[in-house]
Order: structure tokens, then C-alpha cells, then sequence
């Protein structure tokens, strides 16, 4: 059976987003370790999935801010979208690495770094 070509293209920007990732730890990363840069957070007391997605969000805001001006004076839309998805797989590689880790507390733990460092603070009138 064919494949539907939205699949297809899906499938492309797997692999294009793969090669991405190994092209760009080699200057990032370490020889035993391609997330040693994001890794780094931790000197700062971030869990380093939170800091892959501090640098997602980082992206994001980018995305924010072509949807507000239209334009970028830099980095493509391309370029963040495809960083955002590096960034969420490695934050998904580190989380699962840290909860392998942990104890059978580890999603509580977990919860109480993310609400710690998080600057999103519910109210009642949201």
C-alpha cells in the first residue's frame, strides 16, 4: 500500500531532523555524550530534560515573535521548527533516562522541580 505523501514528508523530516542532531553534537556534545551541552543544566540545579526545554521554549518565542512582526532578523521558521523537535526528542532521551534513574517516587519528584522552576503561576481568575 502507498503511502500518503503528508506521511512521506513526515517520515523525510524524521530522518532530515536526525541528521541534524548528529551533525550538530559534534560541536555541542561530547564523544560519550551528545546531550552533554544540555546535560549542562544541571550545574544550575535544572533537571536537563526541563533545560532541553528551556531551549525549546527559547524556539518557541522565536515562532511567537515571526507570528507577531513576520519576519526574523536570523534563524529561519524552518530552522526553529525543526530545532523545536530536536529539542523535545532530547528532552524525552533525558527524561526517560531520569526516570529510569530515580526511585518509585520519581514522578512526584519530578513534578515538584518542574512546579519549582516553572514561572507559570495558576490563578483563580485564569
Amino acid at each position: 500500500m502507498a503511502q500518503h505523501p503528508n506521511s512521506a514528508r513526515f517520515h523525510e523530516l524524521l530522518k532530515e531532523i536526525g541528521d541534524l542532531h548528529n551533525k550538530k553534537q559534534v560541536d555541542y556534545g561530547k564523544d560519550d555524550d551528545p546531550f552533554a551541552n544540555v546535560r549542562s543544566s544541571k550545574e544550575w540545579g535544572v533537571a536537563p530534560w526541563i533545560g532541553a526545554l528551556i531551549r525549546l521554549n527559547d524556539k518557541v518565542k522565536r515562532l511567537q515573535a515571526f507570528a507577531l512582526k513576520g519576519s526574523l532578523a536570523n534563524e529561519g521558521v524552518d530552522d526553529s521548527l525543526r530545532d523545536i523537535a530536536v529539542y523535545a526528542l532530547i528532552s524525552l532521551v533525558l527524561y526517560e533516562q531520569q526516570s529510569k534513574d530515580n526511585s518509585p517516587n520519581a514522578a512526584v519528584e519530578l513534578f515538584k522541580q518542574i512546579t519549582a522552576s516553572s514561572t507559570i503561576r495558576f490563578t483563580e481568575d485564569q
